[in-house]
């Protein structure tokens, strides 16, 4: 997939939804659909994406007939090309196929049609991604600048300076694939869609609330349990001492996550830092003095006796950063195009003896060849099957694309494949085999029983 350079964080997990083309009207069902160049509108894009040329019309090829018939595989091919297999597929040795004889070769052509149509589906997404407020001011001015929660009315004004924000179709500007009947997907921004609005998550703060630690920007500390102590276990002069009489507390309005110990916030003026209850920096705060019997050596390492610790999530603020604009408080909402260029192929193979499995694999002589925006029939192909076929396979590509997606190129191409079917004989054993294709591929039908090797 191509880079999107107008891509959000969040591009991955967008819906897109599909977009009919247009249908053409009865009285321009002739004419060449006319696309307005996506380049002219919207900022410089990749070149290899979008084309500056508004013609979409191509030079359609003539068809190329050649109709004649295959040529024959000649003997020395046909033996050295069993030789290949018979290795590959250790039946016979080097001095066994020198002597076996061929007692008739036959000589057979296999007519291989394909039809290839080269698609276009588009769909469009909505997407966002954060914007700063100024920045965007002094690209676009002002006035594009949409400063209402509520949803984008049609009057208002987006980023390249029309008056209504109308939905755009998809199908009006021109995209161009790379190259012809190779699959391909595309993604860009879709112009006169951008616009900037007030970020519905933190009401343009730029910060949401923490719900981790519900805004207090404290959490319990995991070393020490939330006891302020190294061992994890709570002092026994916290239970017994009369200053401590609020050990344990079951508030949990005002205690972490998950614990039923309150936190004890002292006012800002007076610097000190929150602390748990039943922790021995509530001990010193009430009795003034530490717990008999312990020193510092003894207080958790990590939140030194308080039994908290800052959120990670919101690094102790009790806010952080809004994800959905970055922290800008405003956030660019634009129409992303996915443009799926896509190739619809169809092999047929007339009657043969060997596997179309393996005939896919070979090539043969071109008897004809066509490419054309919408292709007509064969009908003066020296075999009735192909012509039928052709018909068939044109009229199934044509009811696949209605509705869905749109036919850029068609292309059909008839391959006459040589097959020369081969009666062998080796002392009292006999079969057959097939040399097929321009490769002079080797088919065996009834592998033999044992190694032949001689």
């Amino acid at each position: 997939m191509d880079i999107d350079p107008y891509g959000s964080p969040t591009s991955a997990s967008l819906s897109f939804n599909l977009c009919p083309p247009p249908r053409k009207s009865d009285n321009n069902r002739d004419e060449p659909i006319k696309y307005e160049s996506i380049n002219s509108l919207m900022p410089k894009l990749d070149d290899n994406l979008i084309s500056t040329n508004l013609d979409f019309s191509f030079v359609p090829s003539a068809p190329k007939k050649y109709y004649e018939g295959c040529r024959e595989i000649h003997e020395t091919d046909i033996r050295n090309s069993l030789l290949v297999e018979a290795k590959r597929r250790k039946f016979w040795g080097h001095k066994a196929v020198e002597k076996m004889q061929f007692e008739e070769i036959t000589h057979s052509c296999v007519y291989h049609y394909m039809l290839e149509s080269f698609t276009e589906t588009r769909s469009t997404a909505e997407a966002s991604e954060p914007y700063n407020a100024n920045r965007y001011a002094e690209q676009h001015g002002t006035d594009s600048i949409v400063t209402s929660l509520n949803p984008v009315s049609s009057n208002a004004i987006n980023m390249f300076g029309n008056t209504s924000y109308a939905l755009q179709n998809p199908w009006d500007y021109e995209v161009l694939p790379q190259g012809d009947f190779i699959g391909q997907t595309k993604v860009l921004e879709l112009p006169s869609t951008s616009k900037l609005v007030s970020c519905q998550h933190c009401n343009a703060e730029g910060v949401a609330h923490c719900f981790h630690c519900r805004g207090f920007g404290t959490d319990k500390c995991g070393y020490c349990r939330g006891t302020g102590m190294k061992a994890g276990v709570a002092h026994p002069a916290l239970y017994t001492h009369p200053m401590v009489g609020t050990f344990p507390n079951t508030d949990m309005s005002r205690g972490y996550p998950g614990a039923g110990s309150a936190i004890v916030r002292p006012p800002n003026f007076s610097g000190n830092k929150p602390y748990a209850v039943g922790t021995p920096v509530h001990f010193m705060a009430k009795a003034g003095l530490p717990p008999p019997g312990i020193g510092h050596h003894d207080l958790c390492l990590f939140c030194q006796g308080r039994g908290i610790k800052d959120c990670h999530h919101c690094k102790g603020q009790g806010k952080k950063t809004c994800s959905s604009c970055g922290g800008h408080g405003s956030v660019r909402q634009y129409t992303k195009l996915k443009v799926f260029f896509a190739v619809e192929r169809s092999d047929y193979f007339t009657h043969s003896e060997v596997p179309e499995i393996l005939l896919a694999q070979a090539s043969g002589e071109v008897s004809l060849m066509e490419t054309q925006s919408y292709l007509m029939p064969i009908k003066k192909f020296p075999v009735n099957e192909i012509n039928e076929v052709s018909k068939k396979l044109l009229a199934q590509h044509m009811q696949k694309s209605l509705g869905a997606c749109r036919v850029i190129k068609q292309r059909q191409t008839v391959e006459a494949i040589p097959v020369a079917k081969v009666h062998w004989k080796l002392g009292k054993k006999s079969g057959i085999f097939y040399v097929f294709g321009t490769e002079k591929l080797c088919y065996i039908p009834k592998s033999p029983t044992k190694c032949s090797i001689m």
